[in-house]
């Protein structure tokens, strides 16, 4: 009986940490630097996933570094608003919030149709140049069902767009904002992924022949269709 007790008053195990499939950093790079990037590209992509405890030893360990440019990374990171960070509790990757999302849409329907319009009139060569050659990644991606290939693609996509404006507040902004949105866009299906992507060349057509309107309008819509198939967080944050 005393063993049957024991067994029911166990602790329950700790969730196993998705720390494993973290890329290793480079160390010839900057390494709080670089360790910051990586966990925050694991973070958007949801490789580390929210609410996932991160242990400083454990990121170490698994670099192969020392603590110090770690907690350099760490701390930026919850600066930033990338980790949650609570005494006794530790460090954490942020729950996804339905008000989040809520407030990122808002303020993309402000910014991206205007930022659209402007990256019409305003678009270099060579940003017309990288944003053709987006398309044609984004589309192979697809083909490839290629996650994280697409994501990034998606984001840069969008990126290139508010650089053309020419306005450094602007594009800092919309900057932020699509790299909130990532995570909520990780495990949608692919003709959604598919459909996102035909928006974005007719995008890339009103931009390439200066269409200033039609660049507007395919915003609107594209936003539409984008918070309509945004993943819905379920933890009740």
């Amino acid at each position: 009986m005393n063993a049957a007790v024991n067994v029911a008053q166990a602790e329950p195990e700790a969730p196993q940490s998705n720390l494993h499939r973290v890329p290793k950093v480079d160390h010839a790079q900057n390494l709080p630097g670089h360790v910051q990037q990586m966990l925050l590209e694991a973070i958007l992509t949801r490789v580390l996933v929210p609410g996932e405890r991160l242990l400083i030893d454990e990121i170490a360990a698994h670099f192969g570094i020392s603590k110090i440019p770690v907690r350099e990374a760490v701390k930026a990171l919850v600066a930033s608003g990338w980790l949650e960070s609570q005494p006794r509790r530790g460090t954490y990757v942020p729950t996804l919030s339905e008000q989040e999302l809520r407030e990122v849409f808002e303020m993309r329907r402000m910014l991206e149709p205007y930022a659209a319009r402007k990256a019409a009139e305003r678009r270099t060569d060579a940003q017309l140049a990288e944003l053709r050659v987006l398309i044609a990644e984004g589309t192979e991606s697809i083909k490839q069902r290629d996650i994280l290939m697409n994501s990034r693609i998606n984001t840069r996509f969008h990126t290139v767009i508010a650089e053309a404006v020419g306005n450094r507040i602007i594009c800092e902004s919309l900057k932020d904002l699509q790299s909130r949105i990532r995570r909520y866009y990780v495990e949608i299906d692919w003709k959604i992924r598919r459909d996102s992507f035909a928006e974005h060349k007719r995008l890339f057509e009103a931009i390439r022949d200066r269409d200033g309107d039609l660049a507007e309008k395919l915003t609107n819509e594209h936003l539409d269709h984008a918070e309509s198939f945004a993943e819905r967080p379920t933890n009740g944050a």
